[in-house]
């Protein structure tokens, strides 16, 4: 009966039978494209990529977001490393703070084991900052939830505290103690004078350690210091910035540090500020037979006091100033380093390179961090971290003769240039080299447990030349830097 209806319809009314079947046809394509639509935002409410909230989500480099919406086993220990370094100083740091109104990081679904009354029982965890949450509008805040004071600290750390959690020590791992090594680093220039120096104090994995000074006057010869001492326990601290080998001291006061050395052949009592804001958070390499770990809590400081040697004395009063800190097993290993700073800003390039018989690591391409001064006043010393740059190429050029080692004369170039890119941001450095010094890589004044080939530390000033987020980034800096080069 339906089809002979529809068939009379159309029999005696065709035009108008078919504007009704095209109409209806129109809306039931139209609903079927509401329902995929609406099918589509369940699925995205239900995606574990966006129920954090805010515009948008921050995963670790390389994770497939597909493989955390099917909540895939591999997502378990996904964390994106140095967070707070992450939140603090680049996502609500002064180079973004005009774009991003808000940062939350989270820890989501991670998988925890409770007991009560003796039982264990298996639950998942989520945690966050409640300030953050709320102020990126997470999903996942915890309603009326207040910062505690471990809240507040990771938001705003203390100077001193900041301090220890950068600059700790490191226990060896097993079968790593005899070529393990690891050293506090500082060094100074005098703008006054033109005398700078590098401080060591320098840890073994097999208890043996040592201080090494090697300071350079204008129109003298460099002074190498040499101390070893053993260290016993409880010299290392792994959890704050307070050493003591031998002699020497570095003491951490309320985010100033205090070195103090106490021998007959160098006697020193120096205290070094820090800019805030110009500091690097800990990174670590690991192969087979190699850990290479780096932090620099000061790119850029103010050292004052003194260093008393046999040939005088060594006077600074706010002089600018730089401090590392290095571990790992370093045999086999060179690198290309350097780091300026002046009253506009600072920079920090590096790249590492490993013997083939360490054992295969990630690759990591040489790089360049940028900081700038972050307030209209430079006197307030306070950075702004702008970013991390690949380095396309490091030029070493104008070589000449330089110091005298073991009887023979070094080469030293007269210029280093270092080119770096991402995307159309670029940044360029020309440092002209004053002065260097040379040891053999191996020996005690180097530091380096390599060998066969030279150590150069070179001096200088700095032009750094380039464009930000489409603004230009200039400024002039003294400067440090290192290499190797073969016989």
């Amino acid at each position: 009966m339906v089809w002979l209806l529809a068939w009379r319809s159309l029999w005696d009314r065709p035009r108008r039978t078919l504007v009704l079947l095209v109409g209806y046809g129109i809306g039931v394509a139209v609903m079927i494209a509401l329902l995929s639509v609406g099918d589509a935002l369940l699925a995205q409410a239900r995606d574990r990529d966006l129920v954090a909230g805010g515009d948008l989500v921050l995963l670790p480099e390389g994770v497939d977001p597909t493989v955390l919406k099917v909540n895939g086993v591999t997502d378990l220990y996904f964390t994106i490393q140095q967070a707070g370094f992450v939140v603090r100083e680049i996502l609500l740091g002064g180079r973004f703070a005009g774009e991003i109104a808000a940062a939350a990081p989270q820890i989501d679904a991670r998988q925890v084991y409770v007991r009560r009354q003796g039982k264990v029982f298996p639950a998942q965890a989520s945690g966050g900052v409640p300030s953050l949450d709320n102020a990126a509008h997470a999903t996942a805040a915890v309603p009326r939830a207040r910062d505690t004071t471990s809240d507040r600290a990771w938001i705003a750390p203390p100077p001193g505290e900041l301090i220890d959690r950068l600059d700790r020590f490191h226990a060896p791992p097993r079968g790593a103690r005899s070529t393990w090594a690891e050293w506090d680093y500082f060094n100074f220039v005098d703008p006054e004078t033109g005398t700078y120096g590098y401080l060591t104090v320098l840890a073994g994995g097999e208890g043996q350690g040592g201080i090494l000074a090697r300071i350079r006057r204008p129109g003298r010869a460099v002074e190498d210091i040499r101390i070893r001492a053993a260290i016993r326990p409880g010299d290392l601290s792994m959890e704050s910035a307070n050493e003591r080998i031998g002699p020497a001291r570095v003491h951490n006061e309320a985010g100033r540090y205090h070195i103090t050395v106490d021998d007959p052949r160098l006697r020193a009592d120096l205290r070094l500020v820090p800019d805030a804001g110009f500091y690097l958070p800990a990174a670590e390499i690991a192969g087979d037979a190699l850990i290479s770990g780096y932090v620099v809590p000061v790119v850029r400081g103010r050292m004052s006091g003194y260093l008393r040697t046999a040939h005088g004395d060594v006077r600074l009063d706010q002089a600018p100033a730089y401090h590392d800190h290095n571990w790992g097993t370093w045999r086999g290993v060179t690198w290309e380093w350097g780091e300026a700073s002046g009253r506009g800003g600072a920079i920090l390039y590096g790249g590492l390179h490993v013997d083939a018989g360490q054992g295969a690591i990630e690759a990591r391409r040489a790089v360049l961090f940028v900081w700038e001064t972050a307030t209209a006043d430079a006197a307030a010393h306070r950075g702004g971290f702008l970013g991390i740059f690949p380095i396309r190429a490091i030029t070493y050029a104008g070589w000449h003769p330089g110091p005298v080692l073991d009887g023979r004369r070094v080469r030293i170039p007269s210029s280093v240039a270092i080119d770096a890119a991402s995307g159309s941001d670029r940044v360029s450095i020309r440092i002209r080299v004053m002065d260097g010094l040379a040891s053999v890589a191996g020996q005690p004044a180097s530091g380096i447990p390599s060998a066969g080939i030279t150590f150069l530390q070179l001096r200088g000033s700095a032009e750094i030349r380039g464009t930000v987020d489409g603004r230009r980034l200039v400024f002039d800096a003294a400067a440090a830097a290192e290499t190797f080069v073969r016989p």
